[in-house]
C-alpha cells in the first residue's frame, strides 16, 4: 500500500500542482497495482450430480461453501482428485484442521496435489491468500471443516469479500468447506447432510456419496433450493 504521505502537498499550492500530484499518484498505484479485467465466468464439472447440480459444475471465478455433514469434507476431496485425473490440472488443498490422511489415496492421484497443512485458522487464511494470487491453479480448496467454532469466529468478514475480489479475476475454482453456513458473500452453498450409521464405515466411498443429500443455493437461482439425493 502507498502512503499517501509521502506525496504531501502544501495547502497554499496552485490547483495545477494538486492536480499533478493526483495524476502522479495515480500513474504510480496504476503501475504498481495494474488492473485486471474480470474474466468470464464458467463451470468446472465434478462428474457427480448432486454436487454439478442445476449449473452443471462447480463455478469458476466465484467463492462457493460446502457447509454441513463432517462426512462430506472427505468425499468431496476424492472427487476433487477424480477432477484433476479427468482434467490434467493442479490444485491446493489447505487442510486448515490437519484431517486430510494422503495414505488413503493413490500417489497418482495425489500427484498433481498441493497439500498445505496449517495448525490454525490464522496459517490457513494466508495460505488461501497467497495461492488464489497465484493464478496457477484451477482448484484452489480451503477445509476449515475440522477447526474450532471460536477460532473460524475471528475471521473477519470481510476476508471473503476480499477473497472473491481475488478469486474473480481468475478462472479458478474457490471451494471453502465449513462446518456451517458462514460465508454470508458466496456465490454458491452446497448444504450436504446424510443418514449414515455405523455401518457406513464398511461401504465404499462411491455408494456414501450417491446417499448424500445435498441442497444448493446459488445467488443467481430465484427458485428456492430443494434438498436432492443423486446418484454419481
Amino acid at each position: 500500500m502507498i502512503n499517501v504521505v509521502d506525496f504531501p502537498v502544501p495547502a497554499a499550492a496552485p490547483v495545477g500542482v494538486k492536480g499533478a500530484r493526483l495524476v502522479g499518484l495515480r500513474s504510480l498505484l496504476a503501475e504498481k497495482f495494474p488492473a485486471v479485467e474480470t474474466k468470464e465466468s464458467g463451470v468446472l464439472p465434478t462428474g457427480h450430480a448432486a454436487f454439478d447440480g442445476p449449473e452443471g459444475g462447480l463455478r469458476r471465478g466465484r467463492l462457493t461453501e460446502i457447509t454441513g455433514s463432517l462426512g462430506a469434507g472427505p468425499l468431496f476431496l476424492e472427487l476433487l482428485l477424480t477432477i484433476l485425473a479427468r482434467e490434467k490440472c493442479f490444485a491446493a488443498l489447505i487442510d486448515g484442521g490437519h484431517s486430510f490422511s494422503p495414505e488413503d489415496y493413490s500417489p497418482d492421484a495425489l500427484a498433481r496435489l498441493l497439500w498445505v497443512f496449517c495448525r490454525e485458522a490464522g496459517q490457513a487464511i494466508k495460505s488461501a491468500d497467497l495461492l488464489l494470487r497465484d493464478g496457477n491453479l484451477a482448484l484452489v480448496v480451503l477445509d476449515l471443516q475440522w477447526l474450532a467454532p471460536r477460532d473460524l469466529q475471528r475471521i473477519p468478514a470481510s476476508t471473503w469479500h476480499r477473497f472473491q475480489r481475488v478469486v474473480e479475476k481468475t478462472d479458478a475454482v474457490f471451494a471453502v468447506i465449513s462446518p456451517r453456513p458462514m460465508i454470508e458473500g458466496a456465490a454458491v452453498r452446497i448444504a450436504v447432510r446424510n443418514q449414515w450409521d455405523l455401518r457406513a464405515m464398511r461401504c465404499c466411498r462411491s455408494k456414501l456419496m450417491s446417499e448424500l443429500e445435498v441442497q444448493i443455493f446459488s445467488r443467481t437461482t430465484q427458485a428456492p433450493p430443494v434438498w436432492s439425493r443423486r446418484s454419481a
